[in-house]
């Protein structure tokens, strides 16, 4: 059986805040606003959501991602989908959209504000059993599990988020393996507040003590390990 969501507790150390519903997600921090755009783009993505059909307007935002040049633009564009993200009435017209399939892909972009927004949009959807699911299918746990190198705090920290809520007794082998439970280890001893306790939380809820000692005898043998981010 997969451990349970550990959302109070996630609440509790400031990582999450509550939805209606009692469900919990993760505090988004990708917003931009729509009205700092490039010059020459579409009209139609400065009109709200409620001017546009959602699917419609998610649809120019998409198409926009994927013509323009700037990379400011798709910056802006990847921070919106982020959010919409955010909302459960958006995820059947995302995953129509293949936005899932985005977001997974600019998780090896150079440009570390793409990969952090697309580490955000991602763990916002991974609360659906069915985008859960679509990630897991696409092999999207070893990226995700690469994104724990980062030196944004913000790519981590959605990282870590994201492979707790993956995290099923099928997935269990990834999610939970030894190099990333070694890496919680690192984490968990972090100055860094936020980092620490999302760390303690993995540790205890999503690892079995002989993983958490195992990987602690690894520590002791090994200099070598996933870096911390940057403050």
């Amino acid at each position: 059986m997969a451990p349970p969501c550990p959302a109070h507790k996630m609440a509790a150390a400031g990582l999450f805040r509550p939805r209606r519903g009692g469900r919990f997600v993760s505090v988004p921090r990708y917003t931009r606003s729509l009205s700092r755009r490039c010059p020459g783009e579409q009209a139609a993505l400065r009109c709200p959501l409620m001017e546009l059909g959602r699917l419609e307007y998610l649809q120019a935002l998409v198409t926009e991602f994927q013509v323009t040049d700037s990379t400011e633009a798709k910056e802006q564009v990847l921070a919106n989908l982020a959010n919409f993200a955010y909302d459960p009435s958006n995820y059947e017209y995302l995953r129509q959209l293949q936005v899932l399939d985005l977001f997974l892909d600019m998780l090896t972009e150079d440009n570390e504000t793409l990969v952090e927004f697309a580490m955000g949009g991602l763990c916002n959807l991974c609360l659906d059993k069915t985008n859960k699911d679509y990630i897991l299918e696409a092999n999207g746990v070893e990226p995700i599990i690469n994104c724990l190198s980062s030196s944004n705090e913000e790519t981590v920290v959605s990282a870590v988020t994201t492979l707790m809520f993956l995290t099923t007794p099928r997935s269990r082998v990834q999610t939970t393996a030894l190099p990333v439970v070694e890496c919680m280890l690192r984490f968990s001893l972090s100055a860094n507040t936020r980092l620490s306790n999302l760390a303690s939380i993995f540790l205890q809820d999503y690892c079995s003590p002989l993983q958490v000692e195992e990987a602690r005898n690894l520590s002791r043998h090994t200099a070598v390990g996933i870096p911390l981010p940057k403050d």
